[in-house]
C-alpha cells in the first residue's frame, strides 16, 4: 500500500519543482498523511486520489505556489555564474596581457589590459545571456528575459559612457556566434575549432568595417583569447545548470 501511495505522491512532488530536499520531504509527509487518513485499502486510496484530482494539475498548482522560491534560486544561479565567469575572464585577460621587460627582468601588464579586461567582462555577460536565452528546453519568456536584461545593462553602461555601445554590440555579435557554434557540433574539439574560425572571421570583418588595420594573424591571435573566454564561460554555465537542476532532483 505504501508503494501505491508513493506512486501517486512522487509525480506531484516532481512536478512541483520545489528547491531543497527538506521542503520536498515535508510535502511528501503532508500528502502521505492526507492519503493515509482516507484509509489504507486500495478502494479507499482510489477514492482519495479521485477526490484529490489530477496529479499533474495538482503539481502545476504547487509549482505556482513555490514559484517565488524557484525564481530566487534561478537569480542566485545566474548571479553566481556571472560572478565566476567574470573573475575567470579577468584572469585570462591578465595572463594574456603579461609582458616581460627585458631590461628590468620584470613582468608587467600591457597598457591595453584595462580595455581588454573590460571587454572580456562585457563578453562574459553577453555569453551568459545567450546561453540562458537558448538553454533547453527553449522558452520565449526566458529568452526575452535574458535579452532584455542584457539590453538594460547595455543601456545603463551607455548612460555612463557613451563610447561603450561598440563593446556591447560587438560582444552581442560574438556571443550569438559562440552560442550557435556550441550547438552546431557535438564534439568539443569540433566546437572549439568552429568557434575559433568564426571568431577570427568576425574579428577581421569588424575591424575592417571600422577602418582599423587588423590582419588575419592578429585576428587569429585575438580570437584565441576570445575562445578561452568562451570556453571558460560555457563551462561555468554548464556547471551552474547541473547544480540548479540537482536542487530540484527528487531522487
Amino acid at each position: 500500500m505504501r508503494e501505491d501511495i508513493d506512486a501517486v505522491i512522487e509525480p506531484i512532488v516532481e512536478a512541483a519543482k520545489i528547491p531543497g530536499r527538506r521542503r520536498r520531504d515535508e510535502l511528501r509527509r503532508e500528502l502521505r498523511s492526507h492519503f493515509e487518513d482516507s484509509g489504507l485499502t486500495p478502494e479507499a486510496l482510489h477514492d482519495a486520489v479521485a477526490r484529490f484530482g489530477n496529479t499533474a494539475r495538482i503539481g502545476d498548482s504547487l509549482r505556482k505556489v513555490y514559484r517565488r522560491d524557484y525564481m530566487l534560486l534561478y537569480i542566485v544561479k545566474v548571479g553566481a555564474c556571472i560572478a565566476a565567469a567574470t573573475i575567470a575572464a579577468i584572469l585570462i585577460e591578465a595572463i594574456a596581457g603579461l609582458r616581460l621587460e627585458s631590461d628590468a627582468d620584470a613582468w608587467h601588464l600591457s597598457r591595453d589590459f584595462a580595455h581588454a579586461a573590460r571587454f572580456g567582462v562585457v563578453l562574459t555577460l553577453a555569453l551568459v545571456a545567450a546561453a540562458e536565452a537558448t538553454r533547453a528546453p527553449f522558452t520565449w519568456s526566458r529568452a526575452l528575459l535574458s535579452l532584455g536584461c542584457y539590453a538594460i545593462v547595455s543601456a545603463c553602461a551607455l548612460s555612463v559612457n557613451a563610447h561603450s555601445v561598440g563593446a556591447f554590440v560587438t560582444a552581442g555579435i560574438l556571443a550569438t556566434i559562440g552560442a550557435g557554434c556550441a550547438r552546431a557540433a557535438t564534439a568539443w574539439t569540433s566546437r572549439a575549432l568552429l568557434t575559433l574560425g568564426a571568431f577570427t572571421v568576425a574579428e577581421y570583418l569588424l575591424h575592417q568595417s571600422l577602418g582599423i588595420t587588423f590582419g588575419p594573424i592578429r585576428a587569429l591571435a585575438a580570437s584565441a583569447i576570445l575562445l578561452m573566454l568562451w570556453a571558460s564561460t560555457i563551462t561555468i554555465v554548464a556547471f551552474s545548470d547541473r547544480a540548479f537542476v540537482s536542487a530540484f532532483r527528487t531522487t
